[in-house]
C-alpha cells in the first residue's frame, strides 16, 4: 500500500515500475542492520503532491534519497523514488 500503482524507482539497474520493485524486494532482500536519517527536507510541489529528500547513513555508506509522495484516496503513496550513494560525506553532515 506504500507505493501507488504508478510508482517508479530509478536505481542502478534501471528504472522499475511498482511490479519490478516489489520483484526485486523479494528476490533481493536488503537488511540494514543500523541506519540514521538525517538532514530531511520537504517541498510542496502543489497540493496534494512534497518530495521528501534526506541522507540514509548505514555503516560506512551513505545515500541521498529522495521519494515523491502524492496524496490519494486520503493517504499518502510514493510514486517516485532516488538513492544515490555519496561519493563522499559532506562537511555539513559531519
Amino acid at each position: 500500500d506504500y507505493l501507488a500503482p504508478e510508482a517508479l524507482v530509478v536505481s542502478p539497474w534501471g528504472i522499475l515500475d511498482r511490479e519490478g520493485i516489489l520483484r526485486d524486494l523479494v528476490e533481493n532482500p536488503n537488511e540494514f542492520p543500523k541506519y540514521a536519517v538525517m538532514n530531511p527536507r520537504v517541498v510542496p510541489v502543489g497540493e496534494g503532491c512534497a518530495v521528501l529528500a534526506y541522507t540514509v547513513s548505514f555503516g560506512a555508506q551513505m545515500l541521498y534519497v529522495s521519494t515523491v509522495y502524492a496524496r490519494s484516496g486520503g493517504r499518502w503513496r510514493a510514486v517516485f523514488h532516488q538513492r544515490t550513494p555519496a561519493l563522499r560525506k559532506p562537511e555539513s553532515e559531519g
